[in-house]
């Protein structure tokens, strides 16, 4: 008897040991996520060389997608500071194009300055250099007017004027 007694609390520690090692449970493996990428707007300017323009000089829009607006700096006094066209696009990027100061706007016969933008991001200049060479100068935000011709009118649709596209 004494024996089945040693034999009982034998098993029954056993039993408790396998019990124990059941209720160890894994831990899980935590991985991080990867790093999420956080897209950096791109800020890029060019700068027109007036010495190597035509006199209607069209520049295609400076990237594959539309510009979401354009802003246009400029003194209302030639010759005073260069004027900037700023194109800004839906992702953050922007795109200024430099025309230096040795240009200057002309203003039509109701003094208004021959700047005329639309809601297309396309903007159309109408002035001279220092020099006094005569120069168009057409900047096109929405690449599917590139390669087309226009026509502007300064007069039409006060204050900010009217641009035509044809082919």
């Amino acid at each position: 008897m004494k024996t089945f007694k040693i034999f009982a609390m034998f098993a029954m520690l056993i039993m408790l040991a396998s019990c124990a090692d059941e209720k160890k449970t894994q831990e899980p493996v935590v991985t991080a996520p990867p790093p999420v990428e956080v897209y950096q707007p791109t800020h890029q300017t060019a700068s027109v060389d007036l010495t190597a323009i035509k006199t209607y000089e069209y520049r295609n829009a400076p990237t594959g997608v539309a510009a979401t607006s354009v802003e246009v700096k400029y003194d209302k006094t030639p010759y005073a500071q260069p004027i900037e066209i700023k194109y800004s696009y839906a992702n953050g990027d922007t795109f200024t194009y430099v025309i230096p100061k040795d240009f200057g706007i002309w203003a039509n016969e109701n003094g208004k300055l021959r700047v005329v933008k639309d809601a297309d991001c396309t903007v159309w200049i109408q002035g001279q250099t220092k020099r006094g060479k005569f120069h168009e100068l057409i900047f096109y935000g929405n690449p599917k007017y590139n390669g087309s011709k226009i026509k502007p009118n300064s007069y039409r649709n006060p204050p900010a004027g009217e641009i035509k596209y044809r082919k």
